[in-house]
């Protein structure tokens, strides 16, 4: 993190500050008080023009770092909103009887696709016995992060806000990059309910509120 001037270059050069001290003297007999005069006015434009300078370079240094941080603020938001997500969906569904797993950073391979919850456990999941979720707090353009998801055999996608920029094109979209269980919010279903019906062909869409209803019936039929 670097400032893009140095206070040096921050400040007027010598010469304009002794002219600009020159003008503000009136001459006098006594050229020794004159010459002193002009002196001191010209210290106290530099001490002002340098007080300027090193507020500037404040400034500068603070913008840049509050740049930074909002950076990182930003991305450890997003971090912590989807790990937030992963477990508000895993207790909620423990507390209505459905086990889950989250499996968080239990990655046997580097680069691999790994769901956010395995239901009942992500060892059951890997016999072919579980089911995998996907849980995104939005819809933004990382919901393609997660098709993989539907190499299970059973799996959806889950996405929890109700403040999802979600659209008839992206529902479209996720359709035909190859989403095929989709869990959204209940406003948003119903908001899109009439186009669901007719324009979703290859797609299920559900409301919140039917998942635990699709993961005891995917579970019985396992």
């Amino acid at each position: 993190m670097h400032s893009k001037k140095s206070i040096a270059e921050n400040l007027p050069d010598t010469i304009s500050i002794i002219e600009e001290a020159v003008k503000k003297v009136k001459p006098t007999n006594n050229f020794s008080i004159y010459v002193n005069k002009i002196e001191q006015e010209a210290h106290l434009l530099y001490l002002k023009y340098e007080k300027e300078a090193i507020k500037n370079l404040f400034l500068d240094v603070i913008s840049e770092f509050m740049s930074e941080i909002s950076t990182s603020i930003a991305n450890t938001r997003r971090s912590r909103g989807g790990k937030s997500s992963e477990y508000i969906i895993s207790f909620a569904l423990k507390e209505i009887g459905i086990p889950n797993e989250v499996i968080g950073n239990k990655k046997e391979e580097e680069n691999s696709y790994y769901p956010d919850i395995a239901i009942p456990s992500y060892n059951e999941l890997k016999s072919g016995k579980g089911i995998a979720l996907a849980i995104k707090r939005t819809l933004r353009e990382r919901w393609r992060e997660d098709i993989s998801i539907f190499k299970f055999p059973k799996a959806a996608f889950v996405c929890l806000s109700g403040s999802s920029d979600l659209t008839v094109n992206k529902l479209l979209d996720m359709e035909k990059e190859g989403i095929k269980v989709l869990f959204i919010e209940e406003n948003l279903f119903s908001k899109h309910k009439n186009f669901i019906e007719s324009g979703i062909k290859q797609m299920e869409v559900y409301p919140l509120s039917k998942l635990p209803w699709w993961i005891k019936k995917n579970l019985s039929n396992l």
